[in-house]
């Protein structure tokens, strides 16, 4: 792999063994890993009126929304990480190599 500025890359399943064996999350992307945060509680109580709102405004539709403990990964920047709340409207597409 090329380590561009002395920088350590890793393979995306490289990342998923890490995942699965730590106790706290992380993002991954362009070959590099990173730590998150923890929330404040403003922030967290946030996310909860946020999801709520969006889970009352989406009923009736074939959406569902998720917390923050569904990783997200965008194929098309190679992302992956997890958001505060997402929302999957159809069918939820998974890779089963992704599963912690």
């Amino acid at each position: 792999m090329n380590e561009p500025d002395g920088k350590k890359l890793c393979s995306y399943a490289d990342y998923l063994d890490q995942e699965r064996a730590s106790p706290t999350k992380h993002e991954f992307l362009n070959g590099e890993i990173f730590a998150m945060a923890g929330v404040t509680p403003e922030h967290a109580r946030l996310c909860v009126s946020v999801s709520a709102e969006l889970r009352a405004q989406l009923r009736g539709r074939p959406c569902a929304v998720y917390s923050a403990d569904l990783r997200v990964r965008v194929q098309a920047t190679g992302l992956s990480t997890y958001p505060d709340v997402s929302v999957v409207c159809g069918k939820l597409e998974r890779n089963l190599s992704d599963v912690l």
